[in-house]
């Protein structure tokens, strides 16, 4: 993507590739259903018409003898057969997706349906059910030879055992998509992808500041939704164009509308013109809800609203709910042990607010412990899961993990928890050394 100023030409800005925002418009593209289908059937397409060709290049006399009527009736079945199993595939995915927002969380849906082996099995029955179509209708007209002919045919056997293969994996997948544990471990797998992303390149390279400064002026944004993606480098090359500095206010996940600032700008006269201010916006993604690609505070958000599910009374699950504080402190600690890159782009120009990875204790336990107070076995396994973090995290992971126990017990005594479950609560949190008084 080239970066241009809204209306008129920014007289500072050129040109430039946005690699970042390819990347991330490129992850989300991969999750659309429609378009692993839609790229493989042009390629049947193509391969179906090519086959043609094959007349003027191959020998006739090289060719073993072929029944005019066998590569017809063989893209007859197929056609016929490949657009019921493609019907089929569709409606079990679409029934597996109602069940994964039903059994887990709606948010978790986007990512069960791009998972990269449903949408290839659909892609594989619906490009040969293309490839049969157009087969049919080009031997129809007359177009192939006798080489043309054998080269489809032998297209139609690749294809057709390239669906049964597709088809065996299938199996497979509808053995697992729309059940809870996949849904969990779905969600788990985007949530660390971008957890080690976000430590690998911490502030994604802007410069640690805890303001602007005085006589910033700030660059408010045009909509209202949340920031999905800031462009880090689009902000500090657009900086040393207006040779001054941007404060970013927007982070990924912070809902944004016309009165909120995007970034503040110093010194405030450095972009005057209204169409660099709009190149600067251009830097910020916003959607209508957050997205886990950028956002690893979502994603543990997500695990924490299928574990609030869990534990709702219609559906009584707390072994699901245990799984998941466990995949959530498996992420954390996975996460954090990821260094970052030193040969990660610095940028000089962009600041931001330090980051505060100890806030992802409260936002990820917090409102399963909020649920918890009930069930007695998932307190439990949240303080040894507590525990684990605090041995194999930072220290400030410690006094966040801390005070969030000293919260939930504090609410579990005004909620009118048993008073025997309580007792036990506290003497296990001063075991692991989560309270006062308790080991170290």
């Amino acid at each position: 993507r080239l970066r241009r100023c809204a209306h008129t030409p920014c007289p500072l800005a050129a040109p430039m590739p946005d690699i970042d925002r390819v990347r991330f418009l490129w992850q989300r593209l991969r999750q659309q259903l429609w378009w692993r289908p839609a790229v493989w059937s042009a390629a049947a397409v193509l391969a179906a018409l090519a086959s043609a060709l094959a007349d003027a290049w191959v020998p006739t006399d090289w060719l073993p003898p072929l029944q005019d009527d066998l590569v017809s009736d063989l893209l007859r079945i197929m056609a016929t057969s490949m657009l019921a199993v493609s019907t089929f595939a569709l409606s079990v995915l679409a029934s597996a997706y109602a069940s994964a927002a039903t059994a887990g969380t709606p948010r978790a849906t986007r990512l069960v349906v791009a998972d990269p082996q449903s949408q290839k099995s659909v892609a594989v029955f619906l490009a040969s059910f293309i490839f049969s179509i157009v087969g049919v209708v080009a031997m129809g007209t007359g177009r192939y030879g006798p080489a043309g002919r054998m080269v489809l045919f032998v297209c139609a056997v690749g294809v057709l055992a390239w669906v049964v293969v597709a088809f065996m994996r299938y199996i497979d997948v509808l053995s697992r998509i729309g059940r809870v544990s996949h849904t969990i471990a779905t969600v788990e797998r985007a949530t660390l992808v971008a957890l080690q992303q976000a430590m690998r390149r911490p502030l994604a390279g802007a410069v640690v500041a805890a303001s602007a400064g005085t006589g910033a002026r700030p660059v408010l944004a045009q909509g209202t939704g949340h920031v999905q993606f800031v462009d880090i480098e689009a902000l500090q090359q657009l900086a040393q164009r207006l040779d001054a500095r941007i404060h970013v206010a927007a982070h990924i996940g912070d809902l944004v509308h016309p009165s909120a600032p995007l970034a503040w700008l110093l010194p405030p006269e450095a972009a005057a013109d209204e169409a660099c201010l709009a190149d600067l916006r251009q830097a910020f993604v916003i959607g209508p809800e957050r997205s886990i690609e950028q956002d690893p505070a979502y994603g543990l958000i997500v695990l924490a609203e299928i574990a609030e599910r869990a534990l709702s009374p219609a559906v009584n699950d707390p072994g699901t709910a245990i799984a998941v504080i466990g995949s959530q402190v498996r992420l954390m600690i996975a996460g954090l042990a990821e260094a970052p890159d030193p040969d990660a782009p610095r940028y000089d120009r962009v600041s931001t607010p330090a980051a505060q990875p100890e806030a992802l204790v409260a936002l990820a336990l917090e409102p399963i412990a909020r649920c918890a107070a009930g069930q007695p076995e998932v307190m439990v396994q949240l303080l040894h899961h507590l525990h684990a973090l605090c041995s194999n995290a930072p220290p400030s992971f410690g006094v966040a993990a801390r005070a969030l126990v000293q919260r939930v017990l504090a609410r579990a005594d005004r909620g009118g928890a048993d008073r025997a479950d309580l007792a036990r609560w506290h003497d296990e949190a001063r075991r692991l050394g989560l309270l006062d008084g308790g080991a170290s």
